[in-house]
């Protein structure tokens, strides 16, 4: 038994040196993009993540990002082709890239100031497009595009990581359980299975600073509107009566698209952790944003470590009502939110590499079906 266990280590470590020793900077794209993917921000947090999960799921991507030092590292690591790109000013560029590939994975935030320039390309180059944002006002940017993407043949899927796959999909399950839905409310329990470590990787926390910089919104009556301050609520949470206070999540919009109820209320357990009076103040300066950035680039973890990925879950709770009264309500549990992200978007590409897309900008739910997230390890679903 030991001589077999080492005979397949030393199997393993040939194939991962010569998977490395292959790895190489693409200079021409290919002739044909059926079944290309390309992931753009490969060696940031989330990037590495998908990365090294996309074997698994029989997708052999090519590799970019801006950073050609760090790229190449990380390509020479995991041996995949790569090719060095910035979104500044190359418009060009970017669709000669695209045009070689079906599908771009787009991982690199803030997308407040990297979205943009990658769908204008992918519209040009007809090359489907996924990303990971959770910024709201990227998203309805997007929206805002969606007869574009329908005469340029893409899809247009944001936020296909855990914002907001396993969100959407249990919004979805209870509001087809009753008729003529008309309030969504979703808890986001965070401390149902905790562990030590970072809660969150340097580009999410730049990404939440560009968000929270922004007027605070809710979804009422089909409307985004605009908050003064959060809203405070108790409820009554596994057993236990606990104050909930209402987040910008992404669902606001792509739940609305997916189900077309009017009102999406999100809250997270307050768990002593909220943010300071001070920040709001600090982030609507531009000289405040970047010297948060600096601090968050220098100074924080680049994501939560690997125990923190084994042993974190998370627990979701959504409720549809309407009119009359009647209500629905279920309960989802997640694994830690960075390791369910890598699976979900590889399974999302894989889907619209075997031809399940269509054109325009689609939610998660509303294209694949509340069941999307069970697909993901480690995610399980009951009605309550």
């Amino acid at each position: 038994m030991k001589l077999m266990l080492f005979a397949t280590r030393v199997v393993a470590l040939v194939l991962i040196t010569w998977q490395a020793a292959g790895a190489a900077e693409l200079t021409e794209m290919p002739a044909n993009p059926k079944g290309n993917v390309l992931i753009y921000g490969a060696y940031g947090y989330s990037g590495k993540g998908i990365t090294r999960f996309a074997a698994d799921y029989g997708i052999t991507p090519v590799l970019a990002g801006r950073n050609a030092e760090k790229l190449k590292a990380f390509a020479d690591e995991v041996g995949y082709d790569y090719i060095p790109l910035s979104l500044d000013d190359n418009h060009e560029r970017i669709v000669e890239v695209l045009r070689g590939f079906e599908l771009v994975m787009h991982i690199a935030g803030p997308y407040t100031f990297t979205s943009k320039p990658m769908i204008d390309a992918a519209l040009v180059a007809g090359t489907h497009y996924v990303d990971l944002t959770g910024e709201l006002h990227v998203i309805e940017a997007q929206l805002a595009r969606h007869e574009e993407y329908v005469k340029a043949g893409i899809m247009v899927m944001p936020a296909v990581g855990f914002d907001v796959v396993p969100t959407d999909c249990l919004n979805y399950y209870v509001a087809g359980r009753i008729d003529n839905p008309t309030t969504l409310q979703l808890i986001m329990n965070n401390e149902y299975s905790s562990a030590e470590g970072a809660a969150a990787s340097r580009g999410t926390i730049k990404s939440g600073i560009e968000m929270l910089s922004r007027p605070l919104k809710t979804r009422q009556d089909g409307q985004m509107i605009e908050m003064t301050q959060p809203k405070v609520i108790t409820q009554e949470v596994n057993g236990e009566e606990r104050s909930l206070v209402q987040i910008p999540w992404a669902d606001m919009i792509t739940s609305w698209v997916s189900t077309g109820v009017p009102t999406i209320e999100i809250y997270q357990i307050a768990s002593g952790g909220e943010l300071p009076g001070w920040l709001p103040w600090l982030l609507r300066r531009e000289w405040g944003k970047n010297l948060l950035v600096w601090l968050v680039d220098n100074f924080f973890p680049e994501g939560p470590p690997p125990e923190a990925q084994e042993k974190r879950q998370t627990q979701l709770i959504a409720t549809a009502t309407n009119k009359r009264g009647d209500s629905a309500s279920a309960e989802m549990i997640t694994p830690e939110p960075y390791l369910l992200t890598f699976h979900s978007a590889l399974i999302v590409a894989n889907r619209i590499l075997d031809g399940q897309w269509e054109a325009g900008f689609q939610t998660p739910a509303g294209l694949y079906g509340a069941d999307l997230a069970l697909e993901i390890p480690g995610v399980t679903r009951r009605d309550l």
